[in-house]
């Protein structure tokens, strides 16, 4: 077949996507699932602006993937929207000092807002600051500028060009033209400003991220999941066990929208109409496999019987699979390999060692099922595979 008409063929297939741009990292939906606090704060915290302040500063961070970002460009969206209602318009100027950890690089990005073509040489830092007062000036407008990743520009430059943005306002000039800042990081880096530059910040103006834990993480993948997806092509076990995958490791958001991305391309690629747990664990097992024959090796053999026959009970498409059914299958395999099955209780113990291990993962049923059971699944790799692995080491003759 020739190059044209399988780039055709790929393209024109059926797909589990209705919208891929809705899994992009830079997205930012209309709501945010476990940040309404988030939000709430920055509205407190920014609120002056409308009482006649003519700054305000803060500072967001945590780890990586727990919507930092998100917060403070939805709450700028929204912020500017609700100040042009009032007649006070708002410009918004996003800068990753990751990629622009200088000073000269950051105010050109933000000189490159109001102006594409400004020159990116030839000006100083200190011209540019009076460009952009000139510009703020004849605009009537404030600025919320967001330095996204500061850590970097700090550890680099020192804080001279935050000191320089948060002390704007202080040589006089119209009251609403001035700007006002948002630092975001994965530390607190209250501690690298300067005094000069830490006395323009409020102590108390840092908001701090905290992991998200699973049930806000599944708030946030089938938020996704309607946004991005085909109508029933992810179910809720699916959700669920993303979301239990992401919280069990670190709780980051963006890994889960990555997860959720690999498996419906994983999907797409089978001629699959449907995103499955399968697809789900070998996405995961993509981005990181943490089930490998070196870590199995390790493993006595009871857990590893206890796990080949979870991955028996999960490998036909199911998400989780109960404990008793797991009990059950349990014995079949001892069975097949002449051992004779542990009593419950020791049953339990090769399941928490398995889960101490990161070779599965629990949680509670929830609301629709008939009292309270315990459902386990296989967070890393696909259940097949797992069985594939464990067979191998069951099956390997024991050295004499």
């Amino acid at each position: 077949m020739q190059t044209m008409s399988l780039v055709e063929e790929e393209l024109g297939g059926p797909s589990v996507f209705k919208d891929l741009a809705k899994l992009d990292f830079d997205y930012v939906p209309e709501s945010l699932p476990g940040r309404e606090d988030a939000i709430r704060w920055m509205s407190s915290t920014y609120r002056g602006l409308t009482q006649g302040a003519n700054r305000e500063h803060a500072l967001l961070w945590g780890p990586v993937g727990t919507g930092k970002t998100a917060v403070a460009k939805l709450f700028a969206r929204s912020f500017k929207t609700v100040l042009g209602k009032q007649g006070r318009p708002l410009e918004v100027v996003h800068v990753n000092c990751r990629s622009r950890k200088s000073d000269g690089l950051a105010m050109l990005g933000i000189m490159s807002h109001f102006d594409p073509h400004y020159p990116d040489r030839g000006f100083s830092v200190g011209e540019m600051l009076r460009d952009l007062k000139r510009t703020l000036d004849r605009k009537g407008c404030h600025l919320l500028v967001i330095l996204d990743e500061v850590d970097a520009l700090l550890k680099t430059e020192g804080s001279s060009l935050v000191y320089d943005l948060t002390r704007f306002n202080s040589e006089g000039g119209p009251a609403w033209t001035g700007i006002s800042v948002v630092m975001i990081s994965q530390e607190n880096v209250l501690s690298l400003l300067d005094p000069a530059a830490l006395s323009t910040f409020k102590q108390t103006n840092a908001y701090e991220f905290k992991p998200y834990e699973s049930q806000t993480l599944e708030g946030i993948v089938q938020q996704r999941v309607e946004l991005a997806f085909q109508p029933g092509a992810v179910d809720g076990d699916t959700v669920c066990l993303v979301a239990d995958i992401v919280a069990a490791q670190s709780g980051n958001a963006r890994l889960a929208i990555e997860i959720l991305q690999k498996a419906g391309r994983m999907a797409d690629d089978e001629g699959r109409q449907v995103v499955g747990p399968e697809e789900v664990r070998a996405a995961k097992a993509y981005s990181h496999d943490y089930i490998t024959t070196s870590k199995l090796q390790q493993m006595p053999q009871h857990p590893l019987l206890v796990l080949l026959a979870l991955a028996r009970r999960l490998k036909k498409g199911d998400a989780y699979a109960n404990t008793g059914a797991v009990e059950q299958a349990y014995k079949i395999a001892c069975e097949e390999f002449g051992e004779e099955p542990r009593a419950h209780t020791q049953f339990w113990k090769y399941l928490k060692q398995l889960e101490g291990a990161g070779f599965l993962l629990s949680r509670l049923s929830g609301k629709g099922q008939a009292g309270t059971t315990q459902l386990l699944s296989i967070p890393d790799a696909p259940a097949k595979a797992v069985e594939e692995k464990v067979l191998e080491l069951l099956r390997k003759p024991v050295p004499q």
